[in-house]
């Protein structure tokens, strides 16, 4: 059992992609839930890193859902280097963030008067 939700999750790394290129991602967190559907549900100091760049995220919770293709990281957003449709963005914060991992496009929300910021470079 153990190694097929180890391999279910080996494979849901092998599917996140930002944009074209295919980049496995490393997921630190109190803890993790995997489904045999390939979803993932990572809850307290969650933190994503790319394990070929330099791209950061860190959130108290992250969801992945396989049939939606959506990344969605909720809760005290902060993110460094995230390259999408020839756009770097230095860092950026929020309070969600949704990224959209068959296309690389992504959406940046705020909640409760709080503004989401974002340094970028064209």
């Amino acid at each position: 059992m153990k190694s097929l939700i180890f391999a279910s999750f080996l494979f849901l790394l092998a599917e996140f992609s930002f944009a074209e290129e295919l980049t496995n991602y490393t997921i630190t967190s109190d803890a993790q839930i995997n489904t045999l559907e390939g979803d993932l549900e990572a809850k307290g100091n969650v933190v994503i890193k790319s394990n070929s760049g330099n791209f950061e995220a860190y959130s108290n919770r992250l969801s992945f859902e396989k049939d939606d293709k959506s990344l969605k990281l909720i809760g005290n957003v902060y993110v460094k280097n995230l390259e999408s449709e020839g756009i770097s963005i230095e860092e950026t914060s929020g309070d969600e963030l949704t990224i959209f991992t068959e296309t690389g496009i992504f959406e940046f929300k705020s909640q409760n008067k709080n503004r989401v910021k974002t340094k970028i470079k064209f």
